[in-house]
């Protein structure tokens, strides 16, 4: 999981009890909480009814902590990682001499179910090819020519797409399907060019 140095360092902000003091600290989990939790919820969300005036330490450092942490939030439950494997995360980003990691892990624990719901919602990945079915069959003829005579590939294509198995049905012709073979291969050409400039 990446994040941005930006993050990082609201991340440690909200971590530093000498920058957020720990009634400041409980109010901002308690508020990241309350409006993740509820995000799929039918009713108009409710106005967080903490006491902000309880906020003793400066108001832009807290803004800056309560972002980041929402924005933490919502990067782990896209990557589907658990309260462990989160600490683990946090660990890397020197924060593991601090005890509200552990605070932060929990408040996470009870909104990634709903997070977690919504990133599936809203998700923008492709479906994955899994599995490819080929068949050859001859065409005689069709309902549109008398005389076709000409070799019909029926190729099915097996897709999962967020735990889903569905297929793609299609049929084409010798030439089609080496244009489509031709085409696949210039792809991972492009994708191993990209990947070794990149490394």
């Amino acid at each position: 999981m990446n994040i941005s140095n930006e993050i990082e360092l609201g991340l440690k902000r909200l971590c530093n009890p000498a920058l957020i003091n720990d009634k400041c600290f409980q109010i901002l989990l308690r508020k990241a909480e309350k409006r993740l939790g509820t995000l799929l919820d039918d009713d108009p969300l409710e106005q967080i009814t903490d006491d902000e005036s309880a906020i003793t330490s400066k108001l832009d450092i807290s803004k800056e902590a309560y972002a980041s942490l929402v924005t933490l939030y919502t990067i782990a439950s896209r990557h589907c990682l658990d309260g462990p494997s989160l600490d683990q995360s946090l660990q890397t980003l020197v924060l593991a001499n601090t005890d509200r990691v552990p605070e932060i892990i929990k408040t996470y624990e009870s909104v990634s179910p709903r997070l977690m719901q919504v990133c599936e919602m809203t998700t923008t990945s492709l479906a994955n090819v899994v599995d490819v079915e080929c068949r050859l069959d001859y065409c005689v003829q069709s309902s549109v020519f008398d005389d076709v005579s000409e070799f019909l590939y029926k190729v099915r294509l097996k897709t999962i797409d967020n735990g889903t198995i569905k297929y793609i049905d299609f049929v084409c012709n010798p030439q089609q399907l080496q244009e489509l073979v031709f085409k696949l291969k210039d792809a991972v050409r492009h994708i191993e060019k990209i990947a070794s400039s990149a490394s």
